[in-house]
Parts: structure tokens; sequence; C-alpha cells
């Protein structure tokens, strides 16, 4: 469920109205609202968030994350409690990709038939 969640604090954030952060592969991480009003929207998700004091979101994808801010707001990026497991998770699956590039041209090469 995306709001349950112990966090560690990590960065705390102003983003001034009408501007953007774009985070990349941050699954995982939790934005919590100090002040002003926040709007989330993440790649290849149908949802926009909304979010206002006191509101949490635990952004649970990968890939692209807009954060725009609505008018002036502040705002804490809180990543895992355990940060290492995110770590590498996010490596083996780089990891993954980079061996499935190179192994997917291997895979159409004649092998001889003794």
């Amino acid at each position: 469920m995306p709001f349950d969640f112990s966090p560690v604090l990590s960065h705390k954030r102003f983003l001034p109205g009408r501007s953007t952060l774009q985070l990349d592969d941050a699954e995982g991480t939790v934005i919590a609202v100090e002040s002003g009003c926040l709007w989330v929207t993440m790649e290849n998700d149908p949802r926009d968030i909304v979010l206002v004091p006191r509101m949490r979101f635990e952004i649970d994808r990968s890939g692209r994350t807009i954060i725009a801010a609505e008018e002036d707001s502040r705002f804490g990026l809180l990543a895992p409690a355990d940060c290492a497991v995110g770590l590498r998770a996010r490596m083996a699956r780089k990891l993954a990709a980079v061996l499935g590039r190179r192994s997917a041209p291997t895979a159409f090469r004649f092998v001889p038939y003794y």
C-alpha cells in the first residue's frame, strides 16, 4: 500500500509555484508535504496525485516521476529505511538489462553440429 511506510528523512526541498522537479527511478521514495500543494505524475501510470500539507505519498513504481508545485511548496523526500536493499534491487535490474541486451544477439548465432 503506498501510504504504509516507515521512512528516514533524506532531503527537504522548496519548490516555487508552477515549477517542477523530475525524479528518475525513485521507487520507494516518499513525498511528504509540509506546506503548499504538489501534483505528482508517474511514467506509465494513469493516476495523478495531488498532495496538500500533512499528506504523504510513496512512489510505487520505477521510471520517471514529475512533481509539480501548484503554489510555493515545502516538502520532504524520504528514502526507505534500508537504502542498501533498494540500491541492490536497482543494480540487479540494470545488470539484467545490460546482460539481456548482450546475450540477445548471441541467441541467433549459428552453432555447428558435430
